[in-house]
């Protein structure tokens, strides 16, 4: 195996635990290092397009040049002629879009990063000639998608964890008690009047064998459990059951239950307190 495939494999593999974590400033930064290691050159930064007026440089090495701030203009003119691709420089133009901070270097490789809510550049020089051959730059390809890769894939979490946040708020407040049991083995949820109703210690997720456990204790205490039993038979007699209305006579009160079916595997419980 050639030695730039097996940086990329390296490099793939040693970022494999942001595919678990969701921070991509750590990753960002945990990445550039890593790849200024793998390739050896002198020089690694992130330039942020913060604006239409600014672009600033984060996480650099040297650390000097920290918080230099750059026209995004000229860059962006440079990356559109491009085609917004990988720009490899074995010699580094006199003139170029970012001033003077490839003075006193050879070569220079500059990668977009756009996935996400990030929007940026990682841009890498060396002191000595780089030899950009296709080798070399396949690899710099990889490396972009991976980044990429982790970029989108932590905005889809996070936008699900802030939607999951938001439903789960609007359930919370609701009186009637929710039930769900996840007909996987493995998910099951309740709200708030369900974890007050099955006595369990909060709302939130929990397996289904405790749920189904803490239904039948509930059960169990009402006046008129076997018509229960009977109807909750029909209930999940197949997936597309549905009984609703069902009527449990509680020493204290009266309950009244509906079971119904969900897109995909499992059951929604929803029990409402009945005015006697």
């Amino acid at each position: 195996m050639a030695s730039w495939e097996r940086k990329a494999l390296t490099f793939i593999s040693q970022t494999s635990e942001w595919d678990r974590r969701r921070d991509i400033r750590t990753f960002l930064s945990f990445g550039i290092s890593l790849l200024r290691e793998l390739t050896g050159a002198y020089m690694s930064l992130q330039l942020d397009f913060e604006d239409s007026y600014t672009a600033r440089v984060k996480g650099a090495t040297p650390v000097y040049l920290d918080e230099l701030i750059f026209n995004p203009g000229p860059i962006h003119q440079l990356l559109e002629k491009a085609g917004h691709r990988p720009i490899y420089w074995t010699q580094i133009p006199e003139k170029n879009a970012f001033e003077d901070l490839f003075e006193a270097l050879s070569s220079a490789v500059i990668i977009p990063v756009r996935a996400g809510e990030v929007n940026a550049l990682i841009v890498l020089g060396w002191s000595d000639i780089q030899a950009c051959d296709p080798s070399f730059r396949e690899f710099m390809d990889t490396v972009r998608t991976r980044m990429e890769e982790v970029c989108r894939q932590a905005q889809i979490e996070h936008t699900s964890d802030k939607a999951i946040t938001r439903y789960t708020s609007i359930l919370n407040t609701l009186s009637e008690a929710l039930v769900f049991i996840g007909g996987d083995g493995y998910s099951g949820w309740v709200n708030i009047a369900a974890a007050q109703i099955l006595q369990l210690e909060g709302p939130g997720e929990y397996a289904p064998a405790v749920l189904s456990g803490a239904m039948a204790v509930l059960i169990q205490q009402a006046l008129n459990k076997s018509e229960i039993a009977g109807l909750a038979m029909q209930a999940f007699a197949s997936p597309a059951s549905r009984v609703e209305n069902m009527i449990w006579k509680m020493v204290d009160r009266t309950l009244e239950a509906s079971c119904l079916p969900v897109e995909g595997k499992g059951k929604l419980w929803r029990i409402v307190s009945v005015k006697q």
